[in-house]
Parts: C-alpha cells; sequence; structure tokens
C-alpha cells in the first residue's frame, strides 16, 4: 500500500514537472524586478555559467537534441553599440573575418524601455571554456538578440544563439518572449 502510494506521489509529481515546459510560465529576473513570459516547449536549464542569470534550452524543429539553440538572459554593462561589436566579433562572416555590415539591427520600445535588436549569421566562433578557451566553429549559425535598456535595473541582454534553421523557427518566439519583458 504504501509502495503504490509513493509510485502515485512520484508519477504526479513526474507529470506536473514535464506540464511545466508545456504551457507558458512567467519567469522572474532581477531578483523578481522583471518578469518575463517564457514560451511553452522551451525548457528552463541550469545556467551555462555564473554570469547568465536564466537560460532557456530552444528545441530544434526537428526535435532532435543536437540541433537545439539557448536563450540567455543577463544583465551586464557596456554600451550598446559595444554590445553589438562584440557579437559581431563572436562570428566569422564569408570573407574570413568579422563582417559589422551583416548585423541586422532595429530599434525597438518594449514597455517602455528602449531596446536593440540585433540578428547575425555565419559560423559562430563559440568559447565553451570561457574567452581565453579555445575557440570552436559552429557554421550555419544565427544570433537574433535583444539588448533592453531596462528603468532601474541595468542592461538586459536576451541572445538566442543556435543552428541556423532552429534559431528561424524560434525567431518569432523570441520576440514575443522579449515584448513580454516588464517591470514587476
Amino acid at each position: 500500500m504504501i509502495r503504490t502510494a509513493c509510485v502515485a506521489l512520484l508519477c504526479l509529481v513526474a507529470s506536473v514537472a514535464v506540464a511545466d515546459d508545456k504551457a507558458p510560465r512567467e519567469v522572474a529576473l532581477a531578483d523578481g524586478a522583471l518578469i518575463f513570459t517564457a514560451p511553452a516547449g522551451w525548457k528552463s536549464v541550469e545556467p551555462a555559467n555564473r554570469i547568465i542569470e536564466h537560460e532557456l534550452a530552444v528545441p530544434a524543429p526537428d526535435g532532435k537534441a543536437e540541433g537545439a539553440a539557448r536563450l540567455t538572459i543577463m544583465a551586464a554593462g557596456g554600451s550598446v553599440q559595444a554590445n553589438i561589436a562584440r557579437w559581431v566579433g563572436q562570428f566569422r562572416g564569408t570573407e574570413g573575418g568579422a563582417d559589422r555590415s551583416a548585423a541586422k539591427t532595429e530599434k525597438l520600445d518594449i514597455n517602455g524601455m528602449p531596446a536593440t535588436l540585433v540578428d547575425l549569421s555565419g559560423t559562430y566562433l563559440d568559447s565553451p571554456r570561457g574567452p581565453f578557451g579555445p575557440k570552436v566553429e559552429r557554421p550555419d549559425y544565427r544570433l537574433v538578440g535583444a539588448i533592453v535598456e531596462t528603468k532601474g535595473e541595468g542592461v538586459y541582454f536576451f541572445k538566442l544563439i543556435g543552428p541556423e534553421k532552429t534559431v528561424e523557427t524560434g525567431a518569432k518566439r523570441f520576440r514575443e518572449v522579449i515584448a513580454t519583458l516588464r517591470k514587476k
């Protein structure tokens, strides 16, 4: 009887945990001062490093793990232009170097907060071991990012990066995510 009750409880807890990612959910940033809505199917995961405040796994269109993208969210310093230049420098253009003209930018207003949307494609020079580790070339990658200048909470960076096909599929939802960012 106790064993059956424990198994039933475990199944209930597991089903609730799985259901969590199947519905949109609010995520708090800046110790609860900011909130955004994470879309259904985009799973919250352990951030890749301590700088990242929140990270979401974005599934590939075919559902395979190797085609997944990630959405990282963090507060940081530096000007909008300096950060765009840094992001451009993480990509190699067709001529071998960073192609600053390849970055598409767009100014937005997100619930009263100025934001800059950035869109880049090419070979991503990933640094999985940090900025001083070896670079890993990831061809056919895309970055869609938003630099949001919040009121009182600093500058927030939303960065969707991954294989071109996955980011292409997720770009519309990314815009929907950043449109939900608001002060609590």
